[in-house]
This record gives structure tokens, C-alpha cells and sequence, in this order.
């Protein structure tokens, strides 16, 4: 039994006892004043008859009359005494016999109906003894409640309590299937809840009410639903972004705009040299296989620096630095990840078995930086986050000029990156497309491994 259903039964225990208490008190007063007044009119017609009996004997003063009047009542259930007064108020006769010849005292008096009194646990009814409308003396009958009341009382109750039990066990069995039916559901939905929280986004609870814990059940639905698509579109996503970059885009939406944003960045193109000839002659499936592994390679040492991936065009990769989310550094990443790639592209070589073609990849690396639109870029069907711009054709041109194994990049990119990565200035290059000459430097290594730690 879970905590909610014991305090219930409880709370439910508790309510159904004191109710059951109140109840059964009121019923027993009830009953109690019901019976005292029942034995009120019974005394009351035994001190009637008694008194019309004893008007002659007492005119007459026949004490053995008036004794035998007496002791008639003695075997009648619960009277404990009987008495005759004179006029005068002396007791003329009594089951009592010590009581005889003693001044009593005078109820009824000229009362024409028997007079009633409670004293303690008895009851004293009183009348009046006429003979010819003038007043002889009174009759008086004392009955103990104990004996009467008492016993009816006391077994009322006890039938009383017989029955508040009954009520309380058919209360709790109620209450504890009502509870049950409640916390089904609630014990459902806290499973699936805990099944959410350790990341399993495809729980779902089917809603048993239209109640309040069913309205409750599908919002937990609905959340797992958004949820699973979040997940999704994280998985997704990826892809192409490293684990900061996405939970920050998911956590703050500020820092995309979609409708495209203006940005400085920094724009890596690699590309697989000689590919044409070195794929000529092998199987589409060898083919495949080959560019998943090259770019596996990049993905991961790009993702590593902080980078989006773009796109896979052929057998090339395009990548930015600085965008969606701001990065001061963005072109040093660039250039320490184009440095990771050509690394692990070399221990690629050397693992690989002499024949094969993955032992004749080398990249080519463009890198430029300048200022781009970066958002959502297409029409309400199909859109691509992207980057657009001149740099971009800058960056794709100068990784057509760059020699196997080789990173070129641009001016703008050698002014901020020259304190943490050596460069050759490779010259001027005349880049299709633009008027003015770019010049270009070659990067030959890192300065220091500081400058260009993994974030």
C-alpha cells in the first residue's frame, strides 16, 4: 500500500469514527429520553391507580387497606418505592417500613395530573388522592432508571456500535477502492516519468479518466512528445554541430535568427585531391565506403574545434566557425582543425594497407574569413542552415588553389591567427571571379600547443 492510500485510510478512518461517535451519541441520548419519558407514563398510571385506590381506605384510616395497596406494586419491574400520605404529609403506609408514621413530603398537592420529577438515577411520580374534589392525601411510585433505562441504553449502543463498525469497514473498503483507482493511474504515470528522466523519450500512458489526473496524463504525453522530436532534432543536428553548440541553440533561441543574420566567420572547405582518377575503376559501394571514412575524419576533428558542418558536396566538406553561436576565436579554430585534419588524415595513410585507396588520400584546405548571412536559407518547403556570402566563394576558391596535404588560407585569416600558427606567404593569387588579387599563406604549424588547445 503506497503513502498516499495509508493516509487516506487514515484521514477516512479518522472521519468515519468520529462521525460513527456523534451519531451513536445522539442516538443513545435520544433513545434515553425517549425511554425516561415512557417510564414517566408508566409511573405516572401506577400512581393514578394507586391514588383512586387509596381514597376510601385512607378516609377511613385502614392502615391494613392502605398496606396491601402498597404491596400490590412491589413486584412491578423497577419500582423501588411506594408511599401514601395523608393529607397532612405524614406517610400512612410504604414499602419501606421504617419510612411508616414519618412527615413526607407533598408533590402533586392539588395538581390534577400525576407530577413527574428526576432525581439522579430515579424517578418520582406523584398524584394527587381526591375523594368528592377534596383532597385525602397522595400516592407517590419511585422508579430506578438504572433498572428501566439503563439496560436499553447500554444494548442500543452496542447495536450502535456493531453497526458504526460495519459502516467504517465498508467506508474503508470504498475509500481504498476509490483510492486504488486513483493512484493507478498515478503510479503509471510516476513510472513513466521516471522512464522519461532516464532519456526514454518514447514512453507514453494511456489516459484512463477525463478527470483531472487524464488531463494531467496527456500534457505528460504531450511533453514526451515534444521531447522525442527535441531529442530528434538533436541527433539530427548532430550530425553537423558538436554537443555544446546544439544543447545552446536548444536551451536559447535568441542566438539564431532565421530569417539570417549577418555574421563574421570563418569558412573551411576540404577537399579529397585527385579523386576523379584515384576513384576511376572501383565500385560504387568502395566509392561510398571511402568518402564516409574521409569525412568521419573531418566531421570529428571539425566538431572537435567548435564547427558546423555545412555540407558534403562530391568529395569535398564545407564548414564555419563563428556562427550560430558567436566564438571569438573562430578563426583559429578553423585553422587548428584543418591542422587536425591533415594529422589524422597522415596516421589514416600510414595504418592503411599500401594498395588501397585510402593510402593515396590527401586534402586540400581552403580557409577565409569575412562576413557572411548565416540562417535559414530556401523557401517554406525546404530550407538549409547555411552560410552565404563572397567569403564563402573566397574560402571554396583558394581550397581549389591548395596543393595535396596543404592548408591555404587568406590574409584576413593570417591577421588573426599569425600568434599561435606559423605561415608561409605563398603570394598573391587572382581568384576567379574577383577583380583584386587575394594573398594567400600556407600553414606550416602550430607555435604553441596552448594556442591552439581543443575547447
Amino acid at each position: 500500500m503506497g503513502s498516499l492510500q495509508i493516509k487516506f485510510s487514515a484521514v477516512l478512518v479518522a472521519l468515519l469514527l468520529a462521525a460513527s461517535g456523534v451519531l451513536a451519541w445522539l442516538a443513545t441520548q435520544h433513545e434515553s429520553r425517549a425511554l425516561v419519558a415512557e417510564v414517566g407514563q408508566r409511573g405516572s398510571a401506577l400512581a393514578r391507580s394507586l391514588s383512586g385506590s387509596a381514597a376510601e381506605p385512607l378516609l377511613a384510616g385502614d392502615d391494613l387497606r392502605l398496606e396491601a395497596l402498597v404491596q400490590e406494586l412491589r413486584g412491578e419491574a423497577g419500582v423501588v418505592g411506594v408511599r401514601i400520605l395523608s393529607r397532612e404529609g405524614a406517610i400512612e403506609a410504604s414499602l419501606g417500613e421504617e419510612e411508616r408514621g414519618r412527615p413526607g413530603r407533598l408533590i402533586a398537592r392539588t395538581s390534577a395530573d400525576p407530577v413527574v420529577m428526576r432525581e439522579d438515577a430515579r424517578l418520582l411520580v406523584a398524584a394527587s388522592v381526591v375523594y368528592s374534589d377534596v383532597l385525602v392525601g397522595e400516592a407517590q411510585v419511585e422508579l430506578d432508571l438504572d433498572v428501566l433505562v439503563a439496560p436499553v441504553v447500554a444494548e442500543t449502543a452496542r447495536q450502535l456500535a456493531l453497526v458504526a463498525l460495519a459502516v467504517v469497514v465498508l467506508g474503508v473498503a470504498a475509500g481504498l477502492g476509490f483510492v486504488a483507482l486513483l493512484v493507478g493511474p498515478l503510479r503509471r504515470l510516476r513510472s513513466g516519468v521516471e522512464r522519461l528522466s532516464a532519456g526514454d523519450f518514447s514512453v507514453r500512458v494511456a489516459p484512463s479518466s477525463n478527470d483531472e489526473v487524464g488531463e494531467l496524463t496527456r500534457a505528460f504525453n504531450k511533453m514526451g512528445e515534444s521531447l522525442q522530436q527535441k531529442a530528434r532534432l538533436q541527433s539530427a543536428f548532430g550530425r553537423y554541430v558538436n554537443d555544446y553548440v546544439v544543447n545552446r541553440l536548444l536551451e536559447s533561441g535568441d542566438d539564431v535568427q532565421l530569417g539570417g543574420a549577418e555574421r563574421e566567420i570563418t569558412i573551411l572547405f576540404a577537399d579529397i585531391r585527385h579523386f576523379t582518377p584515384l576513384s576511376e575503376g572501383m565500385k560504387a559501394t568502395d566509392v561510398v565506403s571511402l568518402l564516409n571514412v574521409v569525412f568521419q575524419v573531418a566531421s570529428d576533428r571539425i566538431l572537435a574545434r567548435g564547427g558546423i558542418i555545412d555540407k558534403y558536396m562530391g568529395d569535398s566538406v564545407m564548414a564555419y566557425f563563428g556562427a550560430p553561436l558567436p566564438q571569438a576565436d573562430h578563426a583559429v579554430r578553423a585553422v587548428a582543425a584543418s591542422v587536425d585534419l591533415q594529422q589524422a588524415m597522415a596516421a589514416r595513410r600510414a595504418e592503411a594497407e599500401p594498395d588501397s585507396a585510402l593510402a593515396s588520400v590527401e586534402l586540400g584546405v581552403g580557409i577565409h574569413t569575412g562576413i557572411v548571412v548565416v540562417g535559414n536559407i530556401g523557401s517554406e518547403q525546404r530550407a538549409d542552415f547555411t552560410a552565404v556570402g563572397d567569403a564563402v566563394n573566397v574560402a571554396h576558391r583558394l581550397e581549389k588553389l591548395a596543393r595535396p596535404g596543404e592548408i591555404l588560407v587568406s590574409e584576413a585569416v593570417q591577421r588573426r591567427v599569425r600568434d599561435a600558427f606559423r605561415l608561409r606567404f605563398e603570394g598573391e593569387q587572382q581568384l576567379s571571379g574577383r577583380l583584386e588579387p587575394v594573398h594567400t599563406y600556407v600553414v606550416e604549424s602550430p607555435i604553441s600547443t596552448a594556442a591552439v588547445a581543443a575547447p
